[in-house]
């Protein structure tokens, strides 16, 4: 389960400066720049150490990147501000390790145990209990309505791209390839930055030229932050995690990711947990260590 855990700790470093980098950039700038930075980074990496573009398993990894990389992330941006960074990972995740398993189990027939299944209970569980928002603060929002549709196609887009990419790694196995973690996260970033421009293209038109030297002088090292934490580190740990795990032990560890982000966020904007999210943090963390022991 160690890809697992390092892409939830990666993704909880990315969720932290993409709140930060949507202040500062807006939502579609800031997704459609950080997908550039990542595919730069991604394309070094690959020359170092990937594969090519090639074999049974592409169309699926691009699919993939559309769904999850590409639609996935605009749901997340779009929800940042709108929920905030907590309240977007706990709907984000949450709903992504169910959807996840039901897609694996309808398409693929990959049925979790029951120990799995108590487990990952247990995961979302914790999770909730120690990110759920108070009744009448946070979910009062004029603006969440819309904030939880965005979750939802956040939540939908890491659900249906992780199952393509598990899909994608099972061919490859069975083709005798070996798709490396790489090269997979550059094919699923080339087809999620096509998304990307395309909705960063639709909010320029809607908004017309704006002035970017300002922006990019304040947050360039946000933008750098995420993008190197999340579609490039993170989603190669991610995808490395998918090519030798079931969809229904993945998502789950992943779901974690809003409770690392409450140390980031004590860090960065003196933000106390509390003592429910504290016992909530716990039981996740007993709910990963039941996972990776029956799996």
């Amino acid at each position: 389960m160690i890809p697992s855990l390092l892409a939830m700790v990666l993704f909880a470093v990315s969720s932290v400066s993409a709140r930060r980098s949507v202040g500062i950039f807006g939502p579609a700038t800031a997704n459609f720049f950080r997908q550039i930075l990542a595919v730069l980074l991604l394309v070094a990496f690959v020359l170092m150490m990937g594969s090519g573009f090639s074999g049974p398993s592409l169309s699926w990894f691009l699919w993939s990147g559309v769904v999850g990389y590409g639609l996935g992330d605009a749901g997340v941006f779009l929800a940042l501000p709108r929920l905030g960074s907590r309240l977007t990972s706990l709907m984000t995740q949450c709903l992504a390790a169910p959807i996840g398993a039901l897609l694996e189990w309808a398409w693929r027939g990959q049925v979790p145990t029951g120990v799995q299944l108590v487990a990952g209970c247990t995961i979302l569980s914790g999770v909730f209990l120690a990110l759920a928002p108070q009744r009448g603060s946070a979910w009062a929002g004029v603006e969440w309505k819309s904030g939880v549709w965005f979750g939802l196609l956040a939540a939908l887009g890491q659900s249906g791209g992780a199952v393509l990419s598990r899909q994608g790694f099972e061919l490859a196995r069975l083709a005798g390839e070996q798709a490396h973690p790489m090269t997979v996260t550059l094919q699923r970033a080339l087809a999620g930055l096509v998304v990307g421009g395309l909705w960063y293209g639709a909010a320029r038109l809607r908004s017309g030229p704006v002035p970017l030297r300002p922006a990019l002088l304040k947050g360039r090292g946000w933008l750098l932050a995420n993008a190197l934490a999340g579609p490039t580190l993170g989603v190669a740990c991610y995808q490395w995690a998918l090519a030798r795990y079931p969809v229904s032990q993945v998502l789950p560890v992943v779901a974690m990711v809003p409770l690392a982000v409450i140390p980031l966020a004590y860090w960065l904007e003196q933000e106390r947990p509390t003592r429910r999210s504290l016992v909530g943090g716990v039981l996740a963390v007993a709910g990963v260590v039941g996972l990776a022991r029956y799996s």
